[in-house]
C-alpha cells in the first residue's frame, strides 16, 4: 500500500495550533475558509483567537492589518486565487504600515481540477513588486514549520505560498535554518543551474536526475525567498555558470524569472537565462501533472528544454 502523505494544509494546522500554544498573541483569520485552509483545529483549541469575517478577504487583510497595529500576530489563511481580492489592502494597510501581518497562501501554484478560476499562479507577480513585503515557499513539507516559526518571529510583512494536494517529501535531508532572503543549495553542478521555487522542486529534482544520466552536472538550488531575493547567491552563481534556468508554478510575467532576469541584466551579466512557467494563458481544468506538462514545467519539459538550450 502506497503511504499517505499529509497535504500542505495539514502541516499548516499542526505547526499553528503549536505555535499559538507557545505564543498567546498569535491570532488567526479566515473568509468563510476554516475547513479548506485548515483552520478548523485551531478555532476548536483557540476559539477567542480565531475570526471568521464571512466572503470577504478586503476586510480579512484590513482587520488582521488593525490586530497587528494593536500588537498581535494575525495570520491570514487564505486560498492564492482568493487572495487577490484583497490586493489593495495588502499594499495599503499592511505593507506601507510595514505592519507584521503573516500571510499563508494555499493552494497556490497548480492547483489540478478546482477550475480555470482557482490557478494560484498570479501570487508572485502581484506580491513581489510591493514595497516591505517578504515572500516565501518551501521545496517540501519539511521545510514548512521553518518558515512559518521564522515567519512569526519576523516584525514586518510577510508570506508563504505552498500548494494545495500531498507534500512533496523528497530532499528532506537538506534542511539549512531559514534566513531572511538565503536560497538553499542543493547540488552544485556546471555548465547550468536550476532555481526552483516552491514545491516544484519535486519536478526540478527529477530533471536533474534524468540530467546527470545523460552526462549533465546541473546545479540545483531552492530558492526559499522570492523576495527579498538572494543577490549574493546570484552573482555567485552567473559568475560560475553559463545557463541559468529558472522553473515556477506562477504566470512568467511578473513571476521570479522576470526577478533574476532584471537583476543580472542591471549587474551587466551576460548569461545564457531559460525561464520556465505559465505563459500567458489562463488554465484549464485537468490533473495538475497535465498541467504541468501543458506548461512545460514536468521534469521530462525541463530535461528538453535545457538540452534544446544548451545545444
Amino acid at each position: 500500500k502506497k503511504k499517505e502523505f499529509p497535504s500542505y494544509t495539514d502541516v499548516f494546522s499542526e505547526k499553528i495550533c503549536e505555535l499559538a500554544g507557545k505564543n498567546k498573541r498569535i491570532v488567526a483569520l479566515t473568509a468563510a475558509m476554516p475547513d479548506g485552509t485548515g483552520l478548523t483545529k485551531f478555532a476548536k483549541e483557540f476559539p477567542k483567537r480565531f475570526f471568521d469575517v464571512g466572503i470577504a478577504e478586503a476586510h480579512e487583510v484590513t482587520s488582521a492589518a488593525g490586530m497587528a497595529a494593536a500588537g498581535l500576530k494575525p495570520v491570514v489563511a487564505v486560498y492564492s486565487s482568493f487572495l487577490q481580492r484583497g490586493y489593495d489592502q495588502i499594499l495599503h494597510d499592511v505593507c506601507i504600515q510595514k505592519l507584521p501581518v503573516f500571510f499563508c497562501i494555499d493552494r497556490s501554484g497548480l492547483v489540478g481540477a478546482d477550475g480555470e478560476t482557482h490557478q494560484g499562479i498570479f501570487d508572485i507577480s502581484y506580491l513581489s513588486h510591493i514595497p516591505n513585503m517578504v515572500l516565501m515557499a518551501p521545496k517540501n513539507g519539511r521545510e514548512m514549520p521553518g518558515m512559518m516559526k521564522f515567519a512569526l518571529e519576523y516584525n514586518g510583512p510577510i508570506a508563504m505560498k505552498y500548494p494545495r494536494g500531498s507534500v512533496y517529501e523528497g530532499l528532506s535531508e537538506y534542511n539549512a535554518p531559514v534566513e531572511l532572503g538565503k536560497s538553499e543549495v542543493i547540488h552544485e553542478g556546471q555548465d547550468v543551474v536550476i532555481l526552483s521555487v516552491g514545491s516544484i522542486m519535486e519536478e526540478c529534482e527529477k530533471a536533474v536526475q534524468h540530467l546527470k544520466e545523460k552526462g549533465y552536472n546541473p546545479g540545483l538550488v531552492n530558492v526559499r525567498f522570492i523576495r527579498p531575493m538572494d543577490e549574493d547567491l546570484l552573482r555567485e552563481l552567473a559568475a560560475k555558470y553559463p545557463l541559468i534556468v529558472n522553473v515556477e508554478e506562477n504566470e512568467l510575467i511578473g513571476g521570479y524569472g522576470q526577478m533574476v532576469s532584471a537583476f543580472l541584466h542591471k549587474k551587466k551579466d551576460h548569461n545564457d537565462l531559460l525561464s520556465l512557467g505559465i505563459s500567458d494563458y489562463f488554465v484549464r481544468h485537468a490533473t495538475v501533472a497535465q498541467q504541468r506538462e501543458q506548461a512545460g514545467i514536468d521534469a521530462d519539459s525541463i530535461v528538453k528544454s535545457i538540452i534544446d538550450r544548451m545545444n
